[in-house]
């Protein structure tokens, strides 16, 4: 493979490179910038990487060049910003990661660029600047990889290397405030306590809306903060009151998967669900562009991979239509089938309203089953806030940020409220240990619990006829969220914020 040959090339290189900065500071903050080349008779290539990172296994190297190109041909001139998320196989490369992510991952943020060039084959040169990162601090590193672009249409190693000398002088990643120069701009970036921390980003009435900011101006940044607009993805669903099941699959860390035609949308959407449960952190396994060439088709038997299957509880996003049939065939007859999630313009669905969706799945044989979603919710919906984004996407005066930052209140909202009878019950088991002041709670009993919420009961509306009807519904529902891998993830960070407020009160009291 071209990939295998330029590995090698890089890993002997490297030994005689001399860099004005320190690699060790840098990956404080990223691994490396990648830039990938498309080659007509060899397919994607790596055209060099900065730093040289020979620590870089051949299998990453394929992952990192097949994700960062769209599955689609187009012949649309211009740039695509995209993320994704994989399981990387270096572990010869040891880095700081974030106290509550997990190291297995990395992170990679592409900006795609194709231009017409009628002396290459196909008439048209494709080539994706890809930064990857141990960190998921998304807003940050999309916008380091769009600056480093339009300084440099071309991507020369030049500009790449100062971007590299400028992120090799910040301080470590910290919780808090920093103010860090890139490329003669100051970047203002704000680090939240922790993975789940809700609404970051969100503006007062007096800001400026950021979806109209120019690059030049895009100064203050929160690295959880989502990519993507609210405003633009609910004009790609069937209808806002999808958004309902979208939070409750998300909530329990049920298998879903997103189905768009280009990877910025289906990665922007995978970004925005995962921010609108918060401060419940999604604990699945969620990958926001993900392409058949990816990490999870490493262990293949007989054309099924094992990961793959595994992979239908988690949360993936596809551009292409035959990983979709791929993905809902493997799940054969499972108790919870992936919740698929179409997102396509309203002509598009008006033009395409058979099993064949989108123009370029028209020969496509879809699975059974795949439309309609048979997903029935379990929360009561807000009709008055489902009007409201109506009224929106008919062209009513509310703008583009409003709608967005009303979407992310709305459900962060209701994530507190499902959470509320969970920190009542947990208030009443929470010990604390004289000697070292470390907290802790005693074993969490489902049926105190569930006796609990039958005493108090809960303050997010569920769906039922009576009121006995709703509260089995509610307790049904919260067996489930007992059970999902978000629950424990939820009172780990719950526990460890907890035990480092009781240290930062100590500390108070000794000085």
């Amino acid at each position: 493979m071209a990939e295998e040959q330029h590995h090698d090339e890089s890993s002997s290189s490297s030994v005689f490179l001399d860099y004005n900065f320190s690699i060790e500071a840098l990956r404080r903050w990223i691994v490396a910038f990648v830039v990938c080349d498309f080659n007509v008779d060899v397919g994607v290539e790596v055209e060099y990487m900065l730093p040289p990172t020979p620590e870089i296994s051949t299998s990453d190297l394929s992952t990192i060049c097949f994700n960062s190109f769209p599955e689609r041909n187009s012949d649309t001139v211009g740039d695509v910003e995209f993320h994704f998320r994989f399981r990387h196989s270096s572990s010869e490369l040891v880095l700081e990661a974030d106290h509550d992510k997990d190291a297995a991952y990395w992170y990679g943020f592409c900006l795609f660029r194709q231009q017409k060039d009628i002396t290459v084959k196909r008439h048209f040169r494709q080539k994706s600047l890809v930064l990857i990162s141990q960190h998921n601090y998304a807003t940050l590193f999309r916008h380091l990889v769009k600056t480093v672009a339009l300084i440099d249409f071309d991507v020369s190693p030049t500009i790449v290397e100062s971007a590299c000398a400028n992120i090799a002088s910040w301080n470590p990643p910290e919780i808090g405030h920093q103010e860090l120069p890139f490329l003669g701009s100051l970047l203002k970036v704000h680090i939240p306590p922790h993975v789940a921390f809700p609404l970051q980003g969100l503006a007062s009435p007096s800001m400026p809306s950021k979806l109209d900011l120019t690059l030049e101006h895009s100064k203050e940044i929160y690295t959880s903060e989502p990519l993507g607009s609210w405003a633009k993805l609910i004009a790609l669903l069937p209808s806002p009151a999808e958004l309902y099941v979208i939070f409750e699959q998300a909530l329990l860390c049920e298998p879903m998967v997103i189905l768009a035609d280009e990877p910025s949308i289906c990665s922007e959407f995978v970004s925005c669900v995962v921010d609108f449960i918060r401060p419940i952190p999604y604990s699945g396994d969620f990958r926001p562009y993900l392409t058949l060439q990816s990490d999870f088709f490493t262990n293949v038997d007989e054309g099924v991979s094992v990961q793959l299957a595994h992979t239908l509880t988690k949360f993936p996003g596809v551009t292409n239509p035959f990983f979709l049939k791929r993905l809902l065939q493997t799940q054969g007859k499972a108790s919870n089938p992936a919740h698929v999630v179409y997102l396509a313009p309203k002509e598009t669905r008006r033009n395409h309203q058979s099993r064949s969706f989108y123009p370029f799945t028209t020969d496509v044989e879809l699975p059974p089953g795949f439309m309609p979603n048979e997903t029935k919710g379990h929360i009561g919906k807000d009709w008055r806030f489902i009007k409201k984004l109506e009224e929106y996407l008919r062209g009513n005066e509310m703008s583009a940020r409003d709608c967005s930052d009303m979407i992310r209140r709305h459900f962060s909202i209701l994530s507190a409220l499902f959470l509320a009878p969970l920190n009542r019950y947990l208030a009443t088991i929470l010990k604390t240990t004289n000697s070292s002041g470390i907290s802790s709670y005693a074993p969490f009993s489902e049926d105190e619990f569930l006796a609990s919420l039958w005493k108090h009961g809960c303050y997010m509306g569920f769906k039922g006829k009576t009121g006995f009807h709703r509260h089995k519904n509610a307790e049904a529902f919260y067996r489930r969220f007992y059970r999902s891998k978000n629950f424990e993830s939820w009172l780990g960070m719950k526990l460890e914020m907890r035990n480092a407020q009781d240290m930062q009160n100590g500390s108070r009291e000794v000085e």
